[in-house]
């Protein structure tokens, strides 16, 4: 590559993106808040990823810290929903910065 630092601080950056679409689970999660109009709670949640409620909500923290999602109240009763126009933007910018490198160091 030719420019070694700029393309790992730019893949540390989307590291923790990059784990959190490598999971089973958390993609699980994911693709039924997309198909979701309104959010979803914890319990549908629960029920749709047939795991403990506790690691939902494990996984949405992890999900929320990424900027993959977010949260509303309703109540006593928290809404997630998805977010991902700044996280695809991170990593379209990291993919971008390692064809760049890519392209300067001859299509190695």
């Amino acid at each position: 590559m030719a420019n070694y630092q700029q393309s790992e601080v730019a893949l540390a950056k989307s590291a923790t993106l990059i784990n959190i679409f490598a999971d089973k689970i958390r993609r699980q999660i994911i693709i039924a808040l997309g198909n979701s109009d309104d959010g979803l709670n914890v319990t549908d949640i629960t029920a749709m990823v047939n795991i403990s409620r506790p690691a939902v909500s494990h996984h949405l923290r992890l999900m929320r810290e990424a900027g993959v999602i977010d949260m509303r109240s309703n109540g006593v009763e928290h809404i997630y929903f998805l977010t991902l126009s700044e996280p695809l933007k991170q990593l379209q910018a990291t993919f971008a910065t390692l064809a760049a490198d890519t392209s300067a160091a001859g299509g190695q």
